[in-house]
């Protein structure tokens, strides 16, 4: 069965803890359904304890923080192990199976094997590598683009894998490479976790639209390029202000294009 997420930040629960309680409900109550939790490097562990208690009636995974994150980069090294701490202390205490952790900027070769260093010296079994748009939204350019980049950070590190759909038709696009190939490359490398949203074909830049407000053709990709064990966060909306009502309706949307 295909588990579906509700994408929030740790720093949500400062804002509004009924939103993330209201939402913990509603996933609980349709029994294939998660929480991913991003978890920002400034959130303590008594919040993490204190959200695990208002979201505990739901299985939560763990996103790192990509603030100031860049494996690419050598000297930023202590950096990214001190945020990734914090991603695995929430890891730690919602039992979480996964945490999804970014590469970083450049494209040049070694950019790539500096990640490929820095994710090995990780050395944890829940760390599952996104792939990332060729760009980000400034023009910068990313590694961990094609199937080859990231088979190989897998390779050198034995993490696993998280497949982000919107990133892959953003390079997809920069790189004037067909869709279909490009994402066939990536589904065989097994991810474990996927992020789903819309966005419009053919556009560099990761929108992270509500499903049916872009044109991807969600139904091809939820039912040809998932697995049927599948954990699928929707990376709908831009932050906190998509709540709850948005957030169900893009998980109904889902289960309506979904082949049983």
């Amino acid at each position: 069965m295909r588990k579906f997420g509700f994408k929030f930040f740790s720093t949500n629960f400062r804002v509004s803890p009924m939103t993330l309680k209201k939402a913990a409900e509603f996933a609980a109550s349709a029994k294939d359904m998660f929480i991913e939790l991003s978890a920002f490097p400034d959130t303590s562990e008594a919040e993490f304890k204190q959200i695990k208690k208002i979201i505990d009636t739901v299985e939560v995974r763990i996103h790192a923080s990509i603030t100031g994150f860049d494996t690419g980069n050598c000297e930023a090294e202590r950096q990214n192990r001190k945020i990734l701490t914090i991603a695995q202390k929430a890891a730690d205490i919602f039992q979480a199976e996964t945490i999804v952790v970014h590469p970083g900027y450049g494209r040049e070769q070694k950019y790539l094997e500096e990640t490929g260093r820095q994710f090995k010296l990780f050395h944890d079994e829940r760390i599952v590598v996104e792939n990332l748009p060729y760009y980000d939204n400034n023009g910068n350019h990313l590694h961990g683009n094609t199937a080859d980049e990231i088979a190989y950070i897998m390779n050198e590190s034995g993490c696993g894998f998280c497949f982000d759909f919107s990133h892959a038709i953003c390079s997809a696009a920069a790189l004037n490479t067909d869709i279909d190939t490009f994402l066939q490359g990536l589904f065989a490398l097994k991810p474990s976790v996927y992020h789903l949203c819309d966005g419009d074909i053919g556009v560099i830049e990761d929108k992270h639209l509500h499903f049916g407000d872009g044109n991807y053709p969600l139904k091809h990709f939820l039912n040809d390029y998932t697995a049927k064990n599948a954990y699928i966060t929707m990376e709908t909306g831009a932050g906190f202000e998509a709540l709850n009502d948005l957030r169900i309706k893009d998980y109904k949307y889902l289960k309506s294009v979904q082949n049983v």
